[in-house]
């Protein structure tokens, strides 16, 4: 609960205007993403989730998302990045926490989690689309994610 305070406080702080970011250029976008979830070599399950993107300059941004991930897995997770842009690639990365309830029901069980990943960004409007590959390092574990994200500037 306190995690998800303070993300939803970070998340409204990001929404006041930004000094120094590219002008004409929309400073904020949501986006839908869908993808794989890898865990070793057997277990992978379908992702869903929403991600909000914050530009803070022409080249920094700063990206809190939600996912969740169901099938052989069954977990979701918070996360807030620092990106950097560099003409349509993106390198981000930064701290979350990933929490699974346990099959009993009964407790619920979080870890804190570093997230990696690259993506490339096409945009045509104020729609966008952006393949994403992504490895969430939880404990001592190595997850994968791929996926996309299909969103809208503002």
């Amino acid at each position: 609960m306190r995690n998800a305070s303070i993300f939803a406080l970070i998340s409204l702080a990001l929404v006041a205007p930004v000094k120094g970011a590219e002008p004409g250029h929309h400073l904020n976008s949501v986006s839908a993403f869908l993808g794989v979830t890898s865990e070793g070599r057997r277990q992978r399950a379908s992702t869903l989730g929403l991600e909000y993107e914050r530009r803070l300059s022409d080249r920094w941004f700063i990206t809190p998302a939600i996912e969740h991930a169901f099938g052989d897995l069954d977990f979701s997770i918070v996360a807030l990045t620092l990106g950097y842009r560099l003409n349509r690639w993106a390198v981000y990365a930064g701290p979350g926490v990933e929490w699974a309830q346990h099959e009993d029901g009964a407790e619920t069980q979080s870890e804190f989690l570093f997230r990696t990943g690259v993506l490339y960004e096409l945009e045509v409007g104020d729609l966008i689309v952006s393949p994403h590959a992504m490895v969430d390092f939880v404990a001592d574990d190595k997850v994968a994610v791929i996926g996309v994200t299909v969103g809208f500037n503002f």
